[in-house]
């Protein structure tokens, strides 16, 4: 199974909606379709930039469901985890029991392994962090661990808590998203590289995608592969194979448009990729809404058009 998570790309997509804010099945059929012909492994659903965690069961459902029958033949990675507001609701109990249920579902739609949303309410609990995780691993399926920066909703995990996330048996490997925080991606990357070297270290660091390679990543699940996978996987084919003149040039390409996309307010990036995906043809105008999200201004348009017209896509 561990192999089948090396050297990967796996882009983490949107979730399309109308502009009344409804799951639009026939556009997220057509992109669907598109990213089945891309040059990638596999796909992320139901997580942060699939808006997994907003979802309602029947649209989880429709999305997984979409997902599943355009990649029969690869990897299909769902998100698990929990909304703060349960917390605030239904209590730690019903948090995790939410959690767990929404792995149990990924599970039996078929999904290949999950990607564990980091449980914000426990943030300064290490024990319940751990139960939180011992509880979805009851469900045997794959899991990787998600080390998230804290303004998305993430939970800066201590190097004791990782050591004792990394040895659970259902973990495979761990994604790390720390964004604005080379250090941190350094200390952990070296960490796992070092202390378990069976564990597949993960990237989603958007904008250090070429660089989070070199530190030792040996995979993506990448919100950035939602968008030009292709140049993407061509820069990870370059490294892993040692042509590192042409990594480089193919990393300042990957670089650019991740800096056009992966800007603040960094939810924003949702709506902005979608945009890019409408100047590219792929998506339509009126699926460019992220309800969640801060809304798209035309600064971020005119920097998102600029670089397409410099690579050539437009």
């Amino acid at each position: 199974m561990m192999k089948d998570f090396v050297g990967k790309l796996f882009p983490a997509v949107p979730c399309l909606f109308d502009e009344a804010g409804n799951l639009d099945e026939d556009a997220n059929l057509h992109y669907a379709e598109y990213m089945s012909g891309a040059p990638v492994d596999g796909v992320a659903v139901w997580v942060h930039t699939g808006r997994g965690l907003f979802l309602n069961e029947h649209e989880r459902e429709k999305v997984f469901s979409i997902w599943r029958r355009k990649f029969r033949d690869k990897i299909v990675i769902a998100g698990a985890g929990a909304d703060s507001d349960v917390f605030e609701s239904e209590g730690e109990d019903g948090y995790i029991e939410r959690a767990v249920k929404m792995a149990n579902m990924a599970k039996d739609l078929g999904a290949d392994a999950l990607l564990i949303f980091p449980p914000k309410p426990f943030e300064d609990h290490g024990k319940k962090v751990i139960k939180y995780h011992e509880e979805i691993s009851s469900v045997e399926l794959p899991m990787i661990l998600f080390y998230l920066y804290p303004e998305a909703g993430g939970v800066e995990y201590d190097f004791e808590i990782l050591e004792r996330l990394l040895g659970m048996k259902w973990v495979i490997g761990i994604k790390l998203a720390t964004l604005y925080s080379v250090v941190k991606m350094q200390d952990i990357s070296n960490f796992v590289v070092e202390k378990f070297p069976n564990k597949v270290l993960i990237t989603g660091e958007d904008r250090m995608f070429g660089y989070s390679l070199i530190r030792g990543a040996k995979s993506a699940l990448i919100g950035l592969g939602s968008v030009l996978p292709n140049i993407q996987r061509e820069m990870m084919n370059a490294y892993f194979e040692k042509d590192y003149d042409r990594f480089v040039k193919l990393m300042i390409t990957v670089d650019k448009i991740a800096e056009s996309l992966f800007v603040d307010p960094m939810e924003g990036y949702i709506e902005r990729i979608e945009y890019m995906l409408y100047l590219l043809g792929i998506v339509p105008r009126k699926n460019v809404f992220d309800p969640h999200g801060p809304g798209i201004h035309d600064g971020d348009k005119e920097r998102i058009r600029k670089v397409l017209v410099e690579l050539g896509y437009l």
